[in-house]
């Protein structure tokens, strides 16, 4: 079953760790996580305007970096690492190979 919504990279580089946790809890709680400060999130339009909203509420732009940028895997696209501790659930077609 093809998944209509986008697919958005989210990466952040947060210079305060109660910022970082606030903003890892809810990146982990929404997105499937690719390494510390990198998540994939599949959701329409409305929703990463609220996803982004919320992270932006968080986040002090003088200090910390937060990136936001649609996604697209093709047949180029790879994930390599050390896949023991990976729990990464999906069931979208457009992240076979890439997302283990």
């Amino acid at each position: 079953m093809q998944n209509n919504k986008p697919i958005w990279l989210i990466s952040y580089d947060i210079s305060c760790n109660k910022r970082l946790r606030k903003v890892y809890k809810i990146c982990s709680s929404e997105g499937w996580a690719l390494q510390k400060s990198v998540f994939l999130f599949c959701v329409d339009k409305r929703q990463r305007l609220l996803l982004c909203n919320k992270l932006n509420t968080i986040i002090n732009p003088l200090e910390d970096r937060l990136l936001c940028i649609p996604f697209t895997p093709n047949s180029d696209s790879f994930h390599q690492g050390n896949k023991a501790g990976w729990l990464l659930i999906h069931s979208d077609p457009r992240l076979e190979g890439f997302i283990f």
